[in-house]
C-alpha cells in the first residue's frame, strides 16, 4: 500500500465541503484500489487529497492517482481547480544528532 498526495489550487474561493473525503470515496470505484481517502484545505486557494492505493509499486500508485483526480475533476466531483502534483509525500527520517 502507498500513500500519495495529490496536490489542488482552486479556481477562485474554494472550500472543500464538510465530509469531502467521504464524498469523494462514494465516487470511486473497486478498480480504482483505493483502501482510504482523506481531503484537506490548505487555505488560501488549495486542498490536497491523501489516497492510500493498493498497488505493485509507488510509480503505479502515482500514476492512478493522477488518473482518479484528473476523472473527478473532469466528472465535476471536485471544487473548480487545477491539479498541481501527484506523488508520495517525502519524510526526513529523524536521525541522532
Amino acid at each position: 500500500m502507498f500513500l500519495v498526495h495529490a496536490h489542488f489550487a482552486t479556481l477562485g474561493p474554494v472550500e472543500l465541503p464538510s465530509g469531502a473525503g467521504e464524498l469523494i470515496r462514494a465516487s470511486l470505484y473497486p478498480a480504482d484500489q483505493v483502501e482510504h481517502v482523506s481531503a484537506h484545505s490548505v487555505p488560501p486557494g488549495r486542498f490536497v487529497l491523501g489516497f492510500f492505493l493498493l498497488t505493485g509499486s509507488l510509480h503505479e500508485a502515482e500514476g492512478r492517482a493522477e488518473a482518479i483526480c484528473r476523472r473527478l475533476l473532469d466528472e465535476e466531483r471536485l471544487p473548480p481547480a487545477v491539479l498541481r502534483e501527484v506523488g508520495a509525500p517525502l519524510i526526513t527520517p529523524l536521525l541522532p544528532p
